[in-house]
């Protein structure tokens, strides 16, 4: 049951761009989403379909949502050009996700609205694509008539990579079909072209299918140095999609060559890759692959259990092939009787123009009784239309008089905004940067005039004055910047899989001296296996000014204990003290940006709500949500939510 993929490119809209994508710049996406409010209809549609291919490395089920969000706003707005596009892009989404049945149908929707737009380019593009899935359903002469039609199309434009996607796939057909010297002959052609335009995707995917047909072949050696130079170039575009094939195809490899030992590593970090990126036909390939593994190693526990996941995924694909093959009998059905129809309209033409032959003199008749009636009805329309332009006319001023006041409700919340967060920023630097600066100044300015004057014990107490007043000031220094940054749009956001136990413990260390100058015990109690999606800068400045406030309001010899549980899809984090607690009014005044909150710890620290500010907007930046529970003399508990791996 050893399982190998060779890689069939589809062709998406209007530039040439191969599946799967080099991985694009978060900032991209970020750029993208920040541009749908203000742009119109057309250019929303593009930058769905746009966001629809960025996350084919990321979500497919994203990917998927982004062009049915692209397909739904094309019909409303009534543009041909681009429910074309964006039925081909809801297609390739539904092809990432393996899910061939919906795959084929919007292809060939798209390909029925690009025949009437009269495109040729668009036309080759969707044959490739249905061609795509005749060879992944395992119709090998449906699939080599589509991709070689496509072919002809494109033979008399001299685009190379256009050529290359349909020499791929046309090598890989032949592959397929066990013709290894034609699929040679074609893949070569592509490799060829790939190394003359410098192009890593199409290096990826040529080097993956010769090492698949190298182990066809028994020349093993010869396919793990085709696949490891691929996948040489995979992680370097962190290509996560093809990485899972490439890592399963060398696992393969060396199963094949008989060095079971060093297939199993690479069969395991694939199906990591695979259920990172939840394609079923990947999974489904790698558990046959396992299965076939642990029955040479006579390990029959586990291979049993590789089996019934690899019988699972296998019946889903099946169901949706056997769709797949019924809709098309349903297309070839629905062609006879369209074809009858037409028949039938023809006789029905003729016995009608006999009927209009013998009726000719009473529709005379008729015509002078209509023209009389149409003039009076003319007339009761026009009245009509005219009383209908009135109201549409008045209906339009409504509209624009509602919108001007929805803009005049906007400015004035964000005029409110503005001077709330103009009111905390003069507070913070008038008020509560002033004090800790007066007395750095003033006790530094006290011992350099005349050191000599001052007791041991003396100058200690100074300098531990000054040291105290520098950490305030650089710690609201540091929350000034940081806040600064978030309103002006600026903070950098580079979410990765994070060991958030590891971050506490770092917090943690930094915080440790304040922490034991209240003999205040730090315990980290998060589990060390729990993992979320987020950036490590952001979370760490959360759990510092949580820990930070923890220590700032409890009294000494407390304690304070962090924990975090799996919930819903998120990782839900709680940093608990024992410290004084707060009443449901000071609760409901926390997280505001335009209530001046200061409050004193139990050691008559000052306060300015800032942190807390930086919390709830670092944490809505990861989508998640941020709240506290608490009674006075019995601790609060801050909790906050980030995303775990499989959100």
């Amino acid at each position: 049951m050893s399982m190998n993929r060779t890689f069939i490119v589809i062709i998406i809209g209007l530039t040439f761009s191969l599946v799967p994508l080099v991985a694009q710049p978060d900032t991209r996406i970020n750029s993208i989403v920040s541009q749908l409010r203000n742009v119109s209809d057309t250019t929303r549609i593009d930058l769905f379909n746009e966001l629809s291919q960025l996350y084919w490395q990321r979500s497919l089920d994203t990917s998927l949502l982004y062009a049915t969000h692209a397909l739904n706003l094309s019909d409303k707005i009534k543009d041909k050009y681009r429910i074309a596009y964006s039925l081909n892009m809801t297609g390739n989404a539904y092809y990432m996700l393996g899910n061939y049945a919906s795959s084929l149908e919007f292809y060939q929707q798209a390909l029925q609205h690009r025949i009437e737009l009269g495109d040729s380019n668009d036309i080759a593009r969707t044959i490739n694509n249905i061609g795509a899935v005749h060879l992944q359903t395992h119709n090998y002469d449906q699939a080599l008539e589509y991709f070689n039609k496509a072919l002809n199309i494109y033979s008399t434009f001299g685009d190379e990579e256009v050529i290359f996607i349909l020499t791929n796939n046309i090598g890989g057909v032949y592959n397929e079909k066990k013709e290894y010297d034609k699929a040679f002959e074609y893949l070569n052609q592509a490799y060829e072209i790939a190394r003359k335009t410098d192009d890593d995707n199409n290096m990826i995917i040529t080097l993956n299918n010769m090492g698949e047909i190298s182990i066809s072949l028994k020349q093993f050696d010869k396919a793990l140095e085709y696949f490891f130079e691929a996948r040489k170039i995979c992680e370097e575009l962190y290509d996560y999609n093809r990485l899972s094939t490439i890592l399963m195809n060398i696992g393969a490899a060396y199963m094949s060559a008989g060095q079971q030992e060093k297939s199993l590593p690479f069969f395991q970090k694939a199906l990591e890759y695979a259920e990172l990126v939840n394609s079923i036909r990947l999974k489904r390939d790698i558990y046959g692959n396992l299965y076939r593994y642990y029955s040479e190693k006579n390990n029959p526990a586990k291979s049993l259990a590789y089996l019934e996941l690899f019988n699972e995924a296998n019946d889903s694909i099946s169901s949706e092939e056997s769709v797949l093959k019924i809709a098309e009998l349903e297309l070839k059905y629905n062609a006879q009787n369209f074809q009858n129809e037409i028949e039938l309209l023809k006789k029905n033409n003729e016995i009608n123009k006999l009927r209009l032959n013998r009726s000719r003199i009473t529709i005379i008749s008729l015509i002078i009784i209509t023209i009389l009636a149409g003039a009076v009805l003319l007339v009761i329309i026009n009245r009509i239309r005219l009383k209908r332009e009135s109201n549409l006319m008045l209906s339009g001023k409504n509209e624009e008089l509602e919108a001007a006041n929805r803009k005049l409700k906007e400015s004035e919340q964000n005029l409110k905004e503005l001077n709330a967060t103009k009111d905390k920023f003069f507070s913070i630097i008038g008020h509560d940067l002033r004090n800790p600066l007066n007395a750095l100044l003033g006790f530094s300015e006290l011992i350099s005039g005349n050191p000599m004057d001052y007791t041991v014990e003396e100058l200690q107490k100074y300098t531990r004055i000054i040291n105290e007043s520098a950490k305030k000031i650089h710690q609201l220094v540091e929350n000034l910047l940081e806040w600064s940054r978030s309103q002006s749009g600026n903070i950098d956001f580079f979410p990765k899989l994070l060991n958030i136990s590891q971050i506490a413990d770092e917090i943690g260390d930094i915080l440790s001296i304040q922490a034991s100058e209240k003999e205040i015990a730090i315990h980290n109690k998060i589990p060390a296996d729990i993992r979320v999606y987020a950036d490590k800068n952001l979370v760490a400045t959360i759990l510092r000014n949580l820990i930070n406030n923890a220590i700032k309001f409890t009294q000494n010899g407390g304690q304070i204990i962090l924990t975090a549980e799996h919930m819903n899809g998120q990782v839900n984090i709680a940093v608990s003290d024992t410290g004084k607690g707060m009443t449901r009014e000071q609760i409901n005044r926390l997280f505001k940006l335009d209530i001046n909150l200061t409050t004193t710890g139990t050691s008559e620290e000052k306060g300015t709500g800032l942190g807390l500010l930086l919390c709830k907007e670092f944490v809505e930046i990861h989508n998640g949500n941020i709240w506290v529970e608490s009674a006075p003399a019995k601790g609060s508990t801050f909790y906050f939510s980030l995303p775990d791996i499989q959100s």
